[in-house]
């Protein structure tokens, strides 16, 4: 079950989002629904991109906060120009830990 949340728009987004929905002919409750749903997307690939920066989580751990592949995390890191911070030991040991399997 849905739960409903409520809120109280600016002028300036109520605006917008008229705009928007007679761009793209939808429904009002299932555009906010889209909107929300990307923004908070962005909101926990910003969230993580910052973890990894300031050496916080690692890659697997970012991406897994993000919501996305570890390819697409390493893709978003050169976006930012986020230095990956990996080692040749990082490199060594992740190899000799696949090795094993």
């Amino acid at each position: 079950m849905q739960k409903v949340i409520s809120i109280r728009p600016t002028e300036e987004i109520e605006r917008k989002l008229e705009r928007l929905i007679r761009i793209g002919k939808m429904e009002r409750s299932a555009l906010i629904r889209r909107i929300l749903d990307i923004g908070m997307d962005e909101e926990l690939k910003k969230h993580a991109l910052e973890l990894f920066r300031d050496k916080k989580v690692s890659l697997a751990k970012a991406a897994e906060i993000a919501d996305v592949s570890v390819r697409e995390m390493m893709a978003l890191i050169k976006e930012k120009g986020i230095s990956l911070h990996i080692t040749i030991e990082d490199v060594r040991d992740d190899f000799e830990a696949a090795m094993k399997k």
